[in-house]
């Protein structure tokens, strides 16, 4: 590592990114998205706000809120030890986030598709609430509560906090909450078919210039499935990807290849798609037929 860098921790590294990427005018943020390692540092939830950044962030279900504002209430700042007692449920203002969702009555619950998925709809249910945050053991600004709840038996809980406006739909925040998995995605196809884990390096210059050209080669076949995809909504990335591997062991992949190459790989994910939709509806045949619009 060169001697100069000094030790960062994760959430510091991201905000310094983040930093960097509206300074250089190049890519407009509308939305920060990340999961509780970062939704848990008021740091880095301090300098989202200076920058004035939309986030919605994952937090940890007993991470505690003010329900109140707390300028309403005398003394309601709890010090360290204090705060070890909030657990208890002592102090009613102050509630881990976990407490809200469990006491929320059922009408406050309302569904949302977020997207189409390969296996079917993927439907929660949504309750949002203004809070206050806790930050740093003191009274923090105010917040959104976004809490996400599955549709199983047993359902699992996601909690977020967000700094959006006070009119901000709760669709809107709804479906912010599911854009990490555009995220995942990247890292997964970068795993998967161009190699990003595939490495043996140990020096700091050598990762790095794995790392980018794994970047390089996920920016061209990104583009090349977004040319593609004007014309074939339906195009993943690991089509793209087949596409290209034919055109370069042949010397020559006409029009009627490439066309043919496609349509057979859209049929088998059409085919494994409207059966995992099917049996998707017959185990939850509650569902409202608007929600899946």
């Amino acid at each position: 590592m060169p001697p100069k860098l000094e030790f960062q921790s994760k959430p510091q590294i991201a905000a310094e990114m983040i930093r960097r990427t509206r300074a250089a005018g190049k890519v407009r943020l509308d939305w920060v998205v990340a999961d509780e390692l970062y939704g848990d540092s008021g740091d880095f939830l301090d300098a989202l706000e200076q920058m004035d950044q939309r986030y919605l962030m994952e937090v940890k279900k007993n991470t505690l809120v003010y329900t109140v504002d707390p300028a309403t209430l005398a003394g309601a700042t709890p010090g360290p030890k204090r705060r070890k007692k909030l657990g208890s449920y002592r102090y009613g203002e102050v509630q881990p986030v976990a407490a809200i969702a469990a006491a929320l009555p059922p009408e406050s619950w309302r569904m949302l598709k977020l997207r189409e998925g390969a296996k079917g709809p993927l439907v929660y249910e949504f309750a949002v609430l203004r809070v206050w945050a806790m930050r740093h053991d003191r009274p923090g600004p105010p917040i959104w509560l976004v809490m996400r709840r599955s549709l199983a038996k047993t359902p699992e809980v996601w909690y977020y906090v967000s700094n959006a406006g006070d009119q901000t739909p709760w669709e809107e925040m709804a479906l912010v909450s599911g854009g990490r998995w555009y995220v995942e995605e990247c890292f997964e196809d970068g795993k998967m078919h161009l190699g990003m884990a595939a490495y043996e390096s140990r020096a700091w210059t050598s990762w790095h210039h794995h790392m980018a050209l794994v970047a390089l080669a996920h920016l061209y076949v990104t583009l090349t499935k977004r040319d593609l995809k004007r014309e074939v909504p339906e195009l993943t990335l690991d089509m793209a990807l087949c596409l290209l591997r034919s055109a370069f062991a042949r010397r020559k992949l006409t029009d009627n290849q490439a066309i043919d190459l496609v349509e057979y790989h859209l049929r088998r994910n059409r085919i494994a798609r409207d059966s995992h939709r099917k049996s998707w509806l017959r185990k939850h045949k509650r569902i409202k037929p608007e929600v899946l619009l």
